[in-house]
């Protein structure tokens, strides 16, 4: 038997609109590549726990980097009459980086000296193993403080002997606290500015030819390495770095990863650590 197939072409009676169909396509491009985007696995992952500091229970967003091994711990401390969600972009870009970010509702709003203390306890609650990650040593581990965060966490920091590295950012002092919790401290040290320097940045220059610190503003016209006892003025950093608020607190990241990321790479390994009692 043999089968006949008969095939009828419609005959168009206008040309081909290809114009519409290279617009067509470009659309299904476009959503093609929005799929397989969306199909990427995210860089980290963020869970929220609850840790007790300061006989108060607090929530703690805990920012893990993605399938990769983590290279050490940064605990972010936010400023006055903020709470943990502030760190957020900075929290997100460490881990892109690598780094698990761990930033907790600090227990009070004025007490920074008590803020200091809980974030210490902090230290060593993850030192021991908390909030669902492995037990850190000590020299794997960063504060980063924001204004008044900043100056919670270098009290933090000048009581952790063997601390990985304390970075303030922008971090106000008001009664000499922080200068002297500054002098005392025995861990690398970085301050990023976007103003004039302060007490505190002024108080780690000083002890800058005895123990590694650096003091810097986040502009393109100053080295972050260079410690120095003057900054260029806000209207100048705005001038080189961008006017916008947010181009500003994009440098201010970029600085202090790269910084946090620095502190973990020169900190001694684990094995050469001899154990340090903490300050009072």
């Amino acid at each position: 038997m043999t089968v006949h197939f008969h095939l009828q072409f419609a005959a168009f009676d206008r040309p081909i609109d290809m114009t519409a169909i290279s617009r067509a396509a470009f659309v299904v491009a476009c959503l093609l590549y929005a799929v397989a985007a969306a199909a990427q696995p995210f860089a980290f992952t963020v869970a929220t726990e609850v840790a007790e500091m300061a006989g108060e229970q607090v929530k703690v967003d805990v920012y893990r980097p993605y399938d990769i091994e983590t290279s050490g711990v940064a605990v972010l401390a936010h400023g006055f009459t903020r709470d943990r969600l502030r760190d957020r972009d900075l929290a997100k870009a460490l881990a892109t980086a690598g780094i698990t970010a761990v930033a907790p509702d600090l227990p009070s709003i004025v007490d920074h000296w008590g803020n200091g203390d809980a974030l210490a306890g902090l230290v060593r609650d993850l030192e021991r193993g908390s909030l669902g990650l492995q037990p850190t040593s000590r020299s794997r581990i960063v504060l980063i403080g924001t204004s008044a965060g900043g100056l919670a966490t270098v009290i933090a920091a000048s009581k952790l002997p063997g601390l990985g590295g304390w970075i303030g950012l922008d971090p106000v002092d008001r009664t000499g606290t922080g200068a002297r919790a500054a002098a005392a401290l025995t861990s690398p040290a970085v301050v990023l500015l976007p103003s004039l320097p302060c007490a505190t940045c002024s108080a780690v220059a000083r002890r800058s030819h005895r123990q590694r610190r650096r003091c810097c503003v986040p502009s393109a016209c100053v080295a972050r390495r260079t410690v120095t006892s003057r900054a260029p003025r806000r209207e100048f950093c705005r001038a080189v770095c961008g006017r916008s608020a947010d181009g500003m607190a994009a440098i201010v990241r970029s600085e202090a990863v790269e910084a946090t990321l620095e502190m973990l790479h020169d900190s001694p390994d684990d094995d050469t650590m001899t154990t340090q009692p903490d300050n009072h």
